[in-house]
């Protein structure tokens, strides 16, 4: 369910619903993961977002009242809540004098109210909450049933000088609209507020009665991504650092908000892959559209035995002789013969091992892969569970050297 007065956090934080700042810390991090957080949320009513950064800047230990939570970002807030500002259009000059009209967040000339909150779509919440038509008209008057200003025959208070309909832009004007609603308004709608926020989880309630209290609700999520900072700040390994064939490396970053994190990881200097050597077979296509056509097709047979050495799988590649089943399979394209080949492929293997394990006592990216590849179930089970990440099995021969 959607309503006419929601808009995105981002959209409330140009308003000056969220401060650019938390008045208990200096800690960049904590700011910008705190205002981060709050502005990625989904659509909500003006006021919810207001109660956010509120609560957020009370600080960890903070539990405040409704009442404590009035200040310049609740009162412009309940603004919008009152339908006083609206989502609507306004006119100034441009550089050659001439009137324009502009969508904005608007307040009208006498501050009457301009929209209510009403059931909306996914797709009109969105929508102005009053025609650019309006502006000017002296006929028009506010319709408790739907909402929204609609034309009207009679005396309008939408006419106080007899100018019509007259808005000016919330932006420029907040110092002077912060002070517009009395202190019992403003808490009306905060308290609104914070019964919606503690039914769905957005705000805790710590206390009851007279005076209740609450809480920001996302505390733990904060800490959580900090302490994941201060491990990347942290880190003794220097990027780049090389260790028995790894290279320290960012692995996994995030960019949470304009806070980096990274997960950190140990990967090969150099990549390890695993060669294989395959038997390509041709095979005849023709069709007759218009004109006679034909082509190669190929399939391919994956002989058991693999390689970590591109060489070694070539020089065996390079040994093998087609039996007659195989000469068999020679075709003629274009009057030109097309023979079965041997050929060698490669698979890039993913090496990732996490950031803080002691490197040192692991076996080389091609050493510990060796194993995984030639050895039983249990060895590679083993060598496997130290990856960050799982790679698959493969059942494959060996090839061995002749003495």
């Amino acid at each position: 369910m959607y309503f006419t007065g929601w808009r995105s956090p981002e959209v409330w934080a140009e308003l000056g619903m969220i401060g650019n700042s938390l008045s208990f810390t200096t800690d960049d991090t904590i700011t910008k993961l705190g205002i981060g957080y709050i502005k990625s949320q989904d659509v909500e009513c003006a006021m919810d977002t207001a109660v956010r950064f509120t609560l957020l800047n009370a600080g960890e230990n903070g539990e405040i009242s409704a009442k404590q939570m009035l200040n310049q970002h609740t009162r412009l807030a309940a603004l919008v809540e009152e339908g006083i500002v609206a989502d609507g259009w306004h006119k100034e000059k441009n550089q050659e004098g001439n009137l324009e009209t502009h969508r904005a967040w608007v307040y009208a000339e006498g501050f009457p109210v301009l929209f209510k909150n009403r059931v909306s779509s996914s797709y009109s919440y969105r929508h102005a909450h009053f025609s650019a038509n309006y502006l000017g008209s002296t006929s028009i008057s506010f319709s408790e049933y739907s909402g929204t200003l609609r034309n009207y025959n009679g005396q309008s208070e939408y006419n106080p000088n007899g100018k019509g309909l007259v808005t000016y832009p919330l932006q420029g004007n907040e110092r002077m609209l912060s002070n517009l609603l009395d202190d019992k308004t403003v808490l009306r709608a905060i308290n609104k507020s914070l019964n919606r926020m503690t039914k769905s989880g957005k705000a805790i309630q710590v206390t009851a009665g007279r005076g209740r209290t609450f809480r920001w609700n996302a505390w733990g999520w904060l800490e959580t991504y900090r302490q994941k900072h201060l491990t990347t700040l942290a880190k003794q390994r220097k990027l780049g650092d090389k260790v028995n064939g790894w290279e320290f490396t960012k692995g996994k970053v995030t960019n949470m908000y304009g806070v980096e994190i990274c997960d950190h990881e140990w990967r090969p200097v150099e990549e390890v892959y695993r060669y294989n050597v395959v038997l390509k077979i041709p095979h005849r296509y023709s069709s007759y559209v218009g004109a006679y056509y034909e082509r190669v097709d190929w399939t391919t047979q994956k002989l058991p035995y693999s390689f970590l050495n591109k060489d070694e799988a070539q020089t065996y590649a390079n040994s093998l002789v087609l039996d007659t089943a195989h000469n068999r399979s020679i075709i003629r394209i274009n009057n030109k013969p097309v023979t079965p080949t041997f050929e060698v492929t490669s698979t890039k293997i993913d090496l990732r091992v996490e950031g803080s394990e002691m490197i040192e006592d692991y076996l080389s990216p091609t050493a510990m892969y060796e194993r995984m590849l030639y050895g039983n179930l249990e060895m590679f089970t083993e060598l496997n569970d130290k990856l960050v990440n799982s790679i698959y099995r493969v059942t494959v021969n060996k090839m061995q050297k002749e003495e």
